[in-house]
Order: C-alpha cells, then sequence, then structure tokens
C-alpha cells in the first residue's frame, strides 16, 4: 500500500524564508540607497595614481607663496608711491619758485625723512650724502648709481635720439652686463630679457626696459636704508644737518661732501698699498682695483655734478687719479725732494747769481 509523500515542513520553511529574505533585501533598498548605487555606478572612483599626486604637488610648489606675491605687490605700490611722491615734491617746488620768483635751495629734512622713508631720501640732496657714504662703505652704491641713472633715462624726452639708445647701453654695459666693474646683482630672467632688447634687430629701445631691473634695485635699497638708520653715519647726519631744517648752507653741504673725499682717499690708499705687490696676480689684481676706482670716482663726481652743479674733485683730480700716477707702474716710485736738499739748491743759485753780478 503506498503512501502519499506529504511535503516537508522544512521544505516549506526554507522556501518560505528564501521569499521572506528576499522581501527583507528588496525592503530595505530604500531610495536613498538605490540613488546612492547610482552614482557609484555612474562614476568609478578610482585612486589617484602616484604620478598624477607627484605633478599636482610640482604644480603647487611652482606656483608662487602668497608671501611672495605679496611682497611683489608690496614692491609695486612702493614705486608707485614713490613716483606720486617725487610728483608732489616736484609741485611744491614749483609752487615755491613761482611764489619768489627764482628756484630756491630747498632741501628735503630729516624729519620729512624719518617719516615717509627711502623716497624721501631719494629725492633729497645733503642727506643722499650720507646715504651714498653708506652704500660705499657697504660695498653697495651701484644701486644707487643704478636707480638714479635709469630715473633720468627715462626722464629723457627724445626717445628716438641717439643719444637715448647711447645712454641705454651705458647703463647695460655699466651695471647689467655680466662681470662689469658695477654690475648689481639681478635675476638671470630680467638680464636675459634687458640683453634680448638691447640686441634686437629693429633697434628700437622700450623706455622700461629697466623696469624689472629698477625694481629689484629698489628693494636692496629698501634694505640698505634700513641699516642705514642704526649706523653712526646716520648720527652724524642728524647732527650736522639739524631735525627740521629744509635749507642746508655752504658749511654744512661741504660737510656732507667732505665724507665722499674721505672715502674716495682711503679707497685711493688702499689700491696704492696692494699695488705694490708686483707679481703676475697682484698686477691683474691691481689694475682691476684702478679701474673700479676711476670709475667709482668718476660716477660720485657725476653725482655731486647732478645735485649741486659743481665739480667737487677737480682741485685734487690730477693727484688723486690712481691710474695715472706713477706708483702704481711697475717701475720704483719716486720721492719728492726733501726741505733740506731745496734750500740747499736755492743757496747755491743765489752764490751763482751773486758772483756773475760781481764780475
Amino acid at each position: 500500500m503506498t503512501k502519499k509523500r506529504t511535503p516537508s515542513h522544512t521544505s516549506q520553511g526554507s522556501t518560505g524564508s528564501t521569499s521572506s529574505s528576499n522581501d527583507m533585501y528588496l525592503s530595505t533598498r530604500t531610495r536613498k540607497s538605490i540613488s546612492k548605487s547610482r552614482r557609484s555606478s555612474a562614476v568609478d572612483e578610482k585612486p589617484p595614481s602616484r604620478r598624477a599626486s607627484v605633478a599636482a604637488a610640482i604644480s603647487l610648489l611652482s606656483l608662487p607663496s602668497f608671501n611672495e606675491q605679496l611682497n611683489a605687490a608690496q614692491v609695486a605700490n612702493a614705486l608707485d608711491v614713490h613716483a606720486m611722491y617725487k610728483v608732489r615734491v616736484d609741485r611744491s617746488s614749483r609752487k615755491l619758485e613761482y611764489f619768489f620768483g627764482e628756484p630756491t635751495p630747498v632741501d628735503v629734512c630729516i624729519s620729512e625723512i624719518n617719516k615717509e622713508g627711502l623716497k624721501a631720501m631719494l629725492e633729497s640732496k645733503v642727506p643722499l650724502c650720507y646715504f651714498l657714504y653708506h652704500l660705499l662703505d657697504e660695498f653697495s652704491s651701484e644701486n644707487l648709481f643704478f636707480f638714479l641713472e635709469v630715473e633720468q633715462f627715462e626722464n629723457y624726452k627724445k626717445k628716438t635720439s641717439r643719444k637715448y639708445k647711447e645712454m641705454a647701453r651705458r647703463i647695460y654695459d655699466t651695471y647689467i652686463l655680466n662681470d662689469s666693474y658695477l654690475e648689481i646683482n639681478l635675476d638671470d630672467r630680467v638680464k636675459r630679457d634687458i640683453a634680448d632688447q638691447m640686441n634686437a634687430d629693429n633697434g628700437e629701445i622700450c623706455p622700461s626696459i629697466f623696469a624689472d631691473a629698477q625694481t629689484s634695485a629698489y628693494i636692496m635699497l629698501e634694505s640698505s636704508f634700513i641699516r642705514f638708520l642704526h649706523t653712526s653715519v646716520y648720527k652724524d647726519m642728524v647732527e650736522n644737518c639739524g631735525y627740521l631744517n629744509i635749507h642746508y648752507g655752504q658749511e654744512v653741504t661741504n660737510t656732507a661732501l667732505n665724507y665722499l673725499t674721505q672715502y674716495l682717499r682711503h679707497q685711493q690708499n688702499i689700491v696704492i698699498m696692494h699695488s705694490q705687490d708686483h707679481g703676475p696676480l697682484g698686477d691683474s689684481l691691481a689694475e682691476m682695483n684702478i679701474k673700479h676706482y676711476d670709475l667709482t670716482k668718476a660716477i660720485v663726481n657725476g653725482f655731486i655734478r647732478d645735485l649741486f652743479d659743481v665739480d667737487y674733485f677737480d682741485p685734487w683730480s690730477s693727484s688723486s687719479s690712481v691710474s695715472s700716477s706713477s706708483s702704481l707702474s711697475s717701475t720704483k716710485p719716486t720721492h719728492s725732494p726733501s726741505k733740506k736738499l731745496t734750500k740747499r739748491r736755492l743757496s747755491q743759485k743765489r752764490r751763482k747769481s751773486e758772483r756773475r753780478i760781481s764780475t
């Protein structure tokens, strides 16, 4: 007798459990989870490769930092402020000239320099001599010479004349060219840009050819000016010029110019002392020092001529030209006769003349 097999409860339970689990699985997939799965399927999130991360880091490093951008903006702003201050000083001098009917010898007072900083110092005359002495003493005078010559170059009216091109060439050969005697510290990019413009085929000189170099010189002058405020030369300037004086007499002016004379005489003695080494290396160094000294002396003389309209080094130019003195040649220096010897010669001449008269 055959028995009908009844379905087991286990199979029914298993099927029921699977169906219920499927229902639970579907019920747990809410709208939010479905949308999240769609987003993940639409965009494959891959971890960044090592090469991409390194390239991103290099690109970030190549970008200028915030401090560099801030410093560049401050420098550009400082040059603009300096130009505005110069316009204000020129306007004030024209008003005084119109009021008095003649040019007035008004200078910048020390109080104004302490208040306005470097831009006021660059517009002064007598105080600028003390600042130049400080720059000469710390071997950075080329920054001031270059800055002032570029200003003259930019203010020259005949932009297409031959003299204008000669001015640009002289500035380039003196301050920009590699291994020049008064070469200023510039970035290679700035030097290349200036060299490309100087050697252009069209021969035209842009008025702003030295703009970036002048900006660099202004930055270095700012640092030198901050150091100048803490030197004994600054104290001498305040003591000799006064704090609120806007007119300096001839005695005060000569005192300031004597600082420059004192420096050049000291450098001349140093060059003469080092030139006594007659070895092959000593001769080459002596020749280089002589050229540097003569060039510095000529530029300082031009600096004084532009400010005060005098040739201050004229009285001792013949004796102070190191390159023309015999003491710097390879021969022995000639000594001047002593006083006793000259008196003896004079007495002998007198006796001869008396004998001739008696005969």
